[in-house]
């Protein structure tokens, strides 16, 4: 039993490391790339969405944009996709549906390229199941009201999908991808 207790105990500190990791340097956002055009730099962004599986929507509206489809986020047992930084990210993309969508910015500077990413992050909710306030939190749960406690599963129900501010993690995490595959050294 005592040789089992440490081994179980690194795992559950494993787990809660979780396999993705939060950078520690934080990269401006916008980023200047010096000698590096933009072009190369707007080719690299699409290399890096692709590999982290989100889809580039082609064509690309104006040169120097790269846009991606809504990727719908990872549960906690899918350890191979990193489109979600850290412990919580992960947590929230199992308990709630998530998408992300990414926006890459490459304008001409100067001395070479400056590069921005927006990383947008919505929730998917069903209309009208949170109660407007605390004497309704209380009927949800009351079994005479069955109105609120029952519902027709033959009507449809309306998702729609709630902004949730912008994944900082991420952008941080592809502008430091970009930064290294173009060989950039801060």
């Amino acid at each position: 039993m005592r040789s089992i207790v440490p081994g179980l105990l690194l795992l559950t500190a494993a787990t809660l490391a979780g396999c993705a990791r939060v950078p520690e340097a934080r990269f401006p956002n916008p980023m200047s790339l010096p000698s590096s055009d933009p072009a190369t730099v707007e080719k690299v962004a699409q290399r890096v969405l692709l590999e982290m599986h989100f889809e580039i929507v082609y064509p690309a509206s104006k040169p120097g944009r790269v846009d991606t489809e809504n990727l719908t986020g990872p549960s906690w047992f899918e350890f191979w996709r990193d489109d979600s930084v850290g412990n919580f990210q992960r947590v929230e993309s199992s308990l709630h549906t998530i998408r992300r969508s990414v926006h890459v910015r490459v304008t001409p500077a100067p001395t070479g390229s400056q590069v921005a990413v927006k990383v947008d992050k919505d929730r998917l909710s069903a209309t009208g199941t949170s109660p407007a306030g605390i004497s309704q939190t209380y009927d949800v749960y009351n079994p005479s009201k069955t109105d609120l406690a029952r519902q027709d599963e033959f009507k449809e129900t309306r998702y729609i999908w709630i902004p949730n501010d912008r994944d900082d993690a991420l952008e941080q995490v592809i502008l430091e991808r970009i930064q290294g595959r173009l060989g950039g050294v801060r």
